[in-house]
């Protein structure tokens, strides 16, 4: 019996739309501020080592990079949609996403993930946005998160120039 070659060559596959919400997380964001607070203590220890009366710095330089390291580690709401083709985000999880992304894994620890949004189309004044997403916030949607993340084909959207 011949063999006919599959359908699935000639057109590509789309994954099914998938809708996400991601939300602020206090406790990854309290890690990386004292892991700033340890690497300023090292840096500190190591100044206060060579050159004693560096010592009060210290005493400004923990708190000082704690709270920078709080503010800049913040992860803000946002809800990201994949509706086939591209994904798009929204900065409001009480609206549908609009603003397309393109989205990319930069870690992958299996039950976290490092992504990364880039504005569509991409500008030097948009800079990229970093999210954590974990299982444990995403619950039963974190299979199909995975899978869309790593198989689906992204596609650039159409821009009209009129």
């Amino acid at each position: 019996m011949p063999h006919k070659a599959s359908s699935l060559n000639s057109t590509r596959r789309r994954s099914p739309a998938l809708r996400i919400d991601i939300h602020p997380q206090p406790r990854l964001q309290g890690l990386i501020a004292a892991l700033a607070a340890l690497a300023a203590l090292c840096a500190g220890v190591a100044c206060v080592a060579h050159q004693a009366s560096l010592w009060p710095c210290l005493i400004l330089l923990l708190p000082a990079s704690a709270g920078f390291a709080w503010r800049m580690a913040k992860v803000q709401a946002c809800r990201l949609q994949w509706d086939g083709q591209v994904w798009r985000s929204s900065v409001r999880l009480d609206q549908d996403a609009d603003s397309p992304q393109r989205v990319s894994v930069v870690m992958d620890m299996d039950r976290w993930m490092l992504l990364r949004l880039q504005p569509l189309p991409a500008r030097w004044w948009r800079p990229d946005h970093f999210v954590p997403v974990s299982a444990a916030q995403q619950g039963a949607q974190w299979g199909a998160l995975r899978a869309t993340l790593f198989s689906a084909h992204q596609e650039e959207p159409s821009v009209n120039s009129a």
